[in-house]
């Protein structure tokens, strides 16, 4: 029977109707995305079993897909198009490994295209998606900046536990902007590009997310002109300084909630904040805490008493069977040191992108990280990006978002997440040993499918940060295994993400253990092999663009190894990462005339369009150059 849709089947057979797993969703730049050259980028993530995929147009012309996985269980297809100059009509047309022709439409699964069936493209729709180029496969170095120097002890809070003490949430050490700075040579032999600081603002804790003034660096920290000299040191080291902050939420003693707290319902500033009744007001029952096992009841007791002496917030301790801890205001997690801001208000909403630019504009940062941006209402990171790329399109926007961050990052809100899903990834496999090869294989490949390519390319992939236990930490305190994951990170695409002292073996359970101070005071305790192999790879990825740019495939896998090639314009590299025993002779399957070992172990020859690699040794991580 002869159709009216030259599209209708591409195949000239019936499509097969098996519920096949096939993702397409146009909206999504991960499967329809405007590439930096103009030309379209189209994915559809699938079950395994296809043999092959075509972007079938609507005239019935075909295109063919490539598999950019494979994963075990998902494989990636992708076709690369030059931009046309007119809307055009399209679907997707696969074969499986047993020759069944499968139809992708709108609709789904379908047995023909049909008039209805078929996706529609105005190539003017597409908006540009354009990250800062610096931050494509930049190494960032994250700093607890309470912990990290002391450069000036004689700005010091008053009662700081020496250097070095097991760290407390309450207690400080020293650690200021000045520190940092005379360890700028440190970070620039590092090999790092960019260092990201936890917040500095005026706040009376060791982590300043509950931040009193957004214009003001913390005295003890240095002020103004330590961050001035700091952005100095670092620039002429061509290292850029990225900057956090929390616009969900404030301190007590921030203006804005202080004349709250003076004024009532009468204040100005009452609907920057969602306030149940006045006066805002703590309730504390000590009972409750101590029948709720509560993690350190005193010290948080003490906290809490010391918000009526910073802010004058009333707190209020109660013998009443009510919450142990209960505030008449939002908080983040109802935490009373941080008052929820309401930024669907108009005037709230200005303070805080005026704060946003002025960072920009007056002292020259290079980035922002956003605190919980899950919690902020959505529309303001739409303000927020427009706002701080007009004041510089090169500023690096990163959001805290722990899992899938796709929503936040099409091009309109941020440039990049922390990459917790990489994470977790990486410390089941390499750290724990919980996941197989096949699951690591399969979760990478529909993680790189989770974004565009931009945003995988500038995404902060880390294995350690402020809020989790450091790597060693999840390694058993093994520092083996802990490099092997660390060579891993600095081998794999997007911006490495370095927790400041896990380049020397710093180890630590979740916070506040993991924010202990560096160990300048003895360096006896640094691991320098571990130090000589982050520096190793981070100046490996600075002399290898495919490193720092190229795409990845995994072309080779077995029980306890994997195999993935990386590749940029004429530079194509092999890495062989085995966290198990030494290996025999492997037989990868890419195609090299002279193949040549440029780090780790393992000698490598051509051979029938393969490349045989012998000594591999046990828990390494092995660079070939094709």
């Amino acid at each position: 029977m002869t159709s009216y849709f030259p599209d209708a089947r591409f195949f000239k057979e019936n499509g097969h109707l098996f519920p096949y797993d096939l993702r397409y969703d146009p909206g999504d730049r991960a499967h329809l995305n405007l590439l930096d050259d103009g030309r379209i980028q189209f994915r559809v993530v699938a079950e395994s079993g296809l043999a092959a995929g075509h972007l079938v147009l609507a005239d019935g012309t075909g295109k063919g897909m490539s598999k950019t996985g494979p994963g075990p269980r998902f494989d990636v297809w992708e076709v690369i198009v030059d931009r046309p100059s007119q809307s055009f009509s399209y679907t997707f047309a696969f074969r499986t490994v047993d020759s069944k022709a499968v139809h992708l439409v709108p609709a789904g699964v379908t047995n023909a295209v049909e008039r209805l069936d078929r996706w529609v493209l105005n190539p003017d729709d597409l908006a540009p998606f354009e990250v800062p180029d610096w931050a494509r496969g930049a190494v960032i170095y994250q700093i607890f900046p309470e912990r990290f120097h002391n450069g000036d002890p004689t700005i010091d809070p008053v009662g700081v536990d020496p250097w070095g003490a097991p760290p407390h949430w309450l207690h400080h050490q020293g650690g200021d902007l000045i520190g940092i700075a005379d360890q700028a040579d440190y970070l620039a032999d590092l090999g790092i590009d960019a260092v990201y600081l936890n917040p500095i603002f005026f706040s009376p804790s060791t982590h300043k997310y509950d931040t009193v003034d957004y214009y003001r660096v913390d005295d003890h920290l240095g002020g103004n002109a330590a961050l001035e000299r700091l952005i100095e040191r670092l620039h002429h080291r061509d290292i850029r300084l990225i900057l956090d902050a929390s616009f969900n939420h404030c301190h007590p003693g921030f203006f804005a909630f202080a004349d709250v707290i003076a004024s009532g319902s009468k204040s100005a500033y009452r609907d920057w904040f969602v306030i149940r009744d006045y006066p805002v007001t703590v309730t504390v029952r000590p009972h409750r805490m101590m029948q709720s096992n509560w993690s350190d009841p005193d010290a948080y007791l003490e906290h809490l008493r010391r918000l009526h002496d910073e802010a004058g917030l009333p707190v209020v301790e109660v013998d009443d069977d009510g919450p142990p801890v209960e505030t008449n205001y939002e908080a983040w997690y109802g935490v009373p040191s941080m008052p929820r801001i309401n930024l669907a208000n108009v005037e709230a909403r200005r303070y805080f992108l005026d704060v946003a630019i002025h960072w920009i504009t007056e002292y020259g940062i290079d980035g922002w990280r956003m605190d919980v941006a899950r919690y902020v209402d959505d529309d303001f990171w739409v303000d927020f990006r427009s706002t701080v790329k007009r004041a510089n399109p090169d500023v690096y926007l990163m959001a805290e978002v722990m899992g899938d961050a796709s929503h936040w990052l099409q091009g309109d809100r941020f440039d990049a997440t922390m990459n917790y899903t990489f994470r977790d990834l990486c410390l089941d496999y390499f750290a724990s040993g919980r996941s197989s090869t096949d699951r690591f294989v399969d979760g990478f490949t529909r993680m790189l499918a989770m974004y565009a390519p931009q945003v995988t390319e500038v995404n902060q992939n880390l294995l350690s940060s402020h809020d989790t236990e450091r790597l060693l930490h999840v390694a058993g305190d093994d520092p083996i295994k802990a490099r092997l994951a660390t060579s891993f990170q600095l081998l794999a695409p997007g911006a490495p993400g370095l927790y400041y002292g896990d380049e020397v073996g710093m180890t630590g359970d979740k916070e506040p253990a993991s924010r202990g101070a560096f160990p300048w005071h003895d360096e006896d305790l640094w691991n320098r092999t571990l130090l000589d192999t982050v520096s190793a790879l981070t100046w490996m990825r600075r002399r290898h663009r495919a490193l720092r740019y190229g795409n990845m495939q995994f072309v080779w896998r077995s029980v306890d190894a994997f195999a993935y090639t990386r590749s940029f314009e004429e530079e194509r590299l092999l890495v062989i990462i085995n966290r198990g025993a030494a290996l025999g002779a492997i037989d990868v399957p890419v195609r090299s005339g002279r193949p040549q070992t440029m780090w780790g172990p393992g000698r490598a020859r051509p051979s029938l369009g393969s490349v045989v690699v012998t000594e591999v040794g046990p828990l390494t991580a092995t660079v070939i150059r094709l």
